[in-house]
């Protein structure tokens, strides 16, 4: 039987494991499923995770960073309504308020490290 491998891990480089995990337990309202000193796995749904990894004994601060990580919710209120709570949290760096895209509803916001994370509806 031939193997059909599908993406199931989203791993973005973060320089202080204790500071990001926090930041993610927020935005995702959710504990990790697996923690350890250099990193920290979420559940993304069904198989897939999303882990912050300090990629290795040392935070590797040349790693690469992700262009944005996207959180697709089902509609564009559900968009709305989630960037009404993160407006709400001073924790939350919210870099380009709620417009409308090509593809709804959206808005970005940034982690610790600088990642950007894009809120929009389901394709």
């Amino acid at each position: 039987m031939a193997l059909s491998p599908k993406p199931n891990l989203q791993l973005v480089y973060v320089a202080d494991i204790e500071r990001s995990s926090t930041f993610y337990k927020t935005i995702f309202n959710a504990e990790p499923i697996f923690a350890s000193p250099r990193y920290v796995a979420f559940s993304a749904g069904g198989e897939a995770l999303f882990g912050i990894w300090t990629g290795g004994l040392t935070p590797d601060v040349k790693a690469p960073r992700f262009s944005e990580i996207g959180i697709m919710l089902p509609s564009g209120k559900d968009v709305q309504s989630l960037y009404d709570v993160w407006k709400q949290n001073k924790d939350i760096n919210i870099t380009r308020e709620l417009y409308t895209e090509v593809f709804g509803l959206t808005f970005l916001i940034e982690d610790p490290d600088g990642h950007i994370i894009r809120v929009c509806p389901l394709d």
